[in-house]
């Protein structure tokens, strides 16, 4: 199918952001090669594990208080949560991996030694949670200063809930012998998923597609690819343009300069004079 510049323009664009690895020519080729929903699939994978700059509604499960670690990590805590409630930038207090690691081609290949995992956070997927480094000070790299203890929480576009603390144990590879961290990482998504649940009922809380992508990040990269193709003829049509405006409450440029555009998960149009973007599709994050 042919593409029109606007969609070369955004596929250029996705394949550029997304922190490639080994960040090489034939990794890039890969990227370019792939259809515009499963370059969507990878980069809705890889700007999942930010969180988009916003206030939030802050709970704090009784998990987090209850800890032993709650005392001596209080006050951190909740210099976290409050620039959460704030609509503060929380990525300097994520992980560094996706800065360098957002998509390998292993990770697609076929076979049974291929590690799905490697291009993503299995436990994001799996749970829905994210980790936040406690340190305060913003070192040189501007990320926030690493700590061995890490607040665990689902955050939407409208709240941060506080799940729990942990250590960095909790990532240890799982088996026989998982760690207890993760042991009780793995028993507070259960009670987490299922409260409130009536007793004997099916829970499917966090479908997975043999990719290792969440369904619901598939969906939206192939409802994502619908929208692209159904609206971009429109976007040379002056009525349509002449409604987006209207519809915004926007004045219009006398000749709109429109292009696709991905702000963290949401998908929306861009025009470039004015700087106006009208979203077209809220995400995730």
């Amino acid at each position: 199918m042919d593409e029109s510049k606007r969609i070369k323009k955004l596929r250029r664009e996705m394949v550029n952001v997304i922190p490639k690895f080994p960040n090489n020519l034939k990794t890039k080729e890969k990227l370019e090669q792939e259809s515009l929903t499963t370059l969507l699939v990878h980069y809705l994978n890889w700007v999942s594990r930010y969180i988009s700059v916003k206030p939030r509604r802050i709970t704090i499960e009784p998990t987090v208080t209850s800890d032993s670690r709650w005392k001596a990590l209080k006050s951190n805590v909740e210099a976290l949560l409050a620039k959460a409630h704030d609509g503060e930038n929380l990525c300097p207090n994520l992980s560094i991996q996706p800065s360098t690691r957002g998509y390998t081609p292993a990770a697609s290949e076929k076979g049974p030694d291929v590690d799905r995992w490697e291009d993503k956070d299995l436990l994001l997927n799996a749970m829905g949670f994210h980790h936040f480094h406690l340190g305060t000070k913003i070192e040189a790299a501007g990320y926030a200063e690493r700590t061995d203890e890490l607040l665990f929480a689902r955050v939407t576009r409208e709240e941060f809930v506080a799940i729990g603390i942990f250590d960095h144990t909790v990532f240890e590879p799982t088996g026989d012998d998982m760690s207890v961290e993760r042991k009780r990482l793995w028993e507070m998504f259960g009670e987490n998923t299922t409260c409130g649940v009536p007793p004997g009922s099916v829970v499917m809380p966090s479908p997975i597609a043999t990719s290792g992508h969440p369904i619901h990040l598939v969906s939206t990269a192939q409802e994502y690819a619908r929208f692209i193709r159904e609206i971009d003829p429109k976007l040379d049509d002056r009525d349509f343009v002449e409604g987006l405006y209207q519809d915004a409450c926007f004045e219009k440029p006398k000749s709109p300069n429109l292009s696709w555009a991905l702000n963290f998960s949401d998908l929306g149009i861009h025009e470039k004079k004015s700087n106006h973007l009208f979203v077209v599709r809220r995400g995730f994050n």
